[in-house]
């Protein structure tokens, strides 16, 4: 699979001083990145959280260590719509499961996934898929509105009104290359936060039943990051320990914006700068939190996910069970 060799690097080589951990998602063959959240910090109790890049081609062998030696059973999927759409393999991964999807009003479709004949006569635990979608076209198109110059975006909206699609990248491209990942993040943490917010809770409710979690996007890079990093800064962990989790993910080598940057108006942004996982665009994360929300934990409260709530997280997290 494209992006194995990838996944070693990134999870079987941890900065100085890292934790790993004695659960061997390196045996993982067809999931990038993945790695167990406890591996940030000794405050966190190993085998609870698990963040990866998508688990969609999983083989069987990766089905069996991660539901049956560590008992997932729940997944959340930060994935687009468009990533949606290269999956073929869940069938296995959620033998006998439910897949809910959730959109922005906070509706639910819930799917049953047969059983798959390949893992009969195998006891596994239940298993839910939450997709909640934190990377969509029309949201990162509203939130650059936003954070681009209002000159770049006028010349770019002539561009784009008399057909001259190169010219309206001329005029956009340099400043989303300009804003970086760090740009990416803004954006997310401001248009997706009903997303974020269920996410965590859903990841509270899940530990609160002593139910293993696992969340992922594509890479295991920047959405799962973002949710990372809050999930860390609610049970305590510093600073530096939530960076040098993120830039853990920075052998990845892959570009994976929800499919935007494979669209006409974006395509053509730097690799270089998106496929990284530099410590400045962690730090600049947690710094446009605090300035423009007084903090992550307090982002958290904001977008709905209480104090009460982080309290309670931080204690499956942390405490014995």
């Amino acid at each position: 699979m494209a992006g194995s060799a990838a996944a070693s690097t990134a999870h079987d080589a941890p900065l100085s001083g890292q934790r790993t951990s004695s659960i061997g998602l390196s045996r993982l063959a067809h999931i990038l990145n993945a790695r167990d959240l406890a591996e940030a910090s000794p405050k966190l109790q190993p085998g609870r959280v698990f963040r990866s890049g998508s688990p969609a081609q999983a083989s069987q062998e990766d089905v069996m260590l991660l539901r049956k030696e560590l008992g997932v059973q729940q997944m959340i999927d930060f994935r687009s719509s468009d990533e949606l759409r290269e999956d073929t393999a869940w069938s296995l991964m959620l033998s006998n499961g439910v897949i809910k999807t959730y959109d922005s009003s906070g509706s639910v479709v819930e799917v049953a996934v047969d059983r798959n004949a390949a893992l009969y006569g195998l006891e596994l635990k239940d298993i839910q898929l939450h997709r909640l979608p934190l990377l969509e076209r029309n949201k990162v198109i509203r939130g650059m509105m936003t954070k681009l110059p209002i000159s770049k975006l006028l010349w770019a909206g002539f561009y784009k009104l008399t057909g001259n699609e190169e010219s309206m990248r001329d005029a956009i491209i340099p400043e989303v290359n300009r804003g970086g990942l760090l740009l990416i993040y803004q954006i997310l943490v401001d248009t997706s936060q009903a997303h974020i917010a269920r996410s965590l809770q859903l990841i509270t409710v899940g530990l609160e039943q002593r139910q293993p979690c696992m969340f992922f996007c594509k890479l295991g890079k920047d959405r799962t990051g973002l949710i990372s990093a809050l999930v860390l800064s609610a049970c305590g962990v510093s600073e530096d320990e939530i960076v040098a989790d993120y830039v853990r993910s920075d052998g990845v080598h892959e570009v994976a914006l929800g499919g935007i940057e494979k669209e006409g108006d974006l395509r053509g942004v730097d690799d270089s700068i998106f496929a990284a996982a530099p410590p400045e665009a962690m730090r600049g994360l947690i710094q446009y939190c605090k300035d423009n929300y007084g903090g992550m934990r307090e982002y958290m409260e904001y977008i709905g996910f209480t104090r009460d709530q982080q309290l309670t997280l931080r204690r499956c997290l942390t405490e014995q069970w």
